[in-house]
């Protein structure tokens, strides 16, 4: 049973030349709705998007299926897409499907 308690707390931060979007929390099945439909209106009418991912506890094959699906939508739409400050969850999921770091979308650390 989903847990309202366990919701992905999003905040979006948006500067001039920067567009961030801050996750936070469980970048999981239970949460990634939520954060697909935060992502697409976040990306919507900017240029590029970049995930400050430093607040994801955990992350499951759901969450990295929705980094990848955005990162090659946004590629698609000539946008730019990069992760600031992955977490090794995301790495170690990645690792569990046989996908090595160059698989997963740009980052910086």
């Amino acid at each position: 049973m989903w847990n309202s308690s366990n919701a992905m707390k999003l905040q979006i931060t948006s500067a001039p030349n920067t567009n961030t979007l801050r996750l936070a929390g469980d970048l999981d099945i239970y949460n990634v709705e939520t954060a697909r439909q935060s992502l697409l209106d976040f990306m919507a009418g900017r240029p590029g998007v970049e995930l400050d991912l430093s607040g994801v506890e955990s992350c499951d094959t759901a969450g990295l299926q929705l980094l990848l699906a955005a990162h090659r939508s946004a590629a698609t739409s000539g946008k730019t897409f990069s992760i600031q400050a992955p977490v090794a969850a995301i790495e170690q999921c990645g690792q569990s499907l046989g996908l090595g770091p160059e698989s997963l979308p740009p980052h910086t650390r």
